[in-house]
């Protein structure tokens, strides 16, 4: 699956399946009840667009089922 990730440096969104989720403390939920997966998220190959390897928060990143559109977006081809 892949996930669609954000570049902090050009601020460019892209998409990749090579990441692992670390420090998984699983569900919680806030104070309104919306429910969020509390992790890291961790790039295992270099950003296309700066070349480093970013760690997201879980939260920080867009729900894969619920993404619309391809505008600003580079699909990393698969090796």
């Amino acid at each position: 699956m892949e996930f669609i990730f954000i570049c902090p440096k050009q601020n460019m969104t892209f998409e990749s399946a090579d990441f692992k989720i670390t420090e998984n403390r699983g569900v919680i939920s806030d104070t309104s009840g919306n429910k969020m997966l509390d992790a890291k998220v961790e790039l295992d190959e270099s950003c296309p667009f700066c070349g480093e390897k970013h760690i997201y928060l879980a939260s920080e990143l867009s729900c894969p089922f619920e993404a619309t559109g391809s505008r600003n977006r580079t699909k990393k081809e698969n090796r």
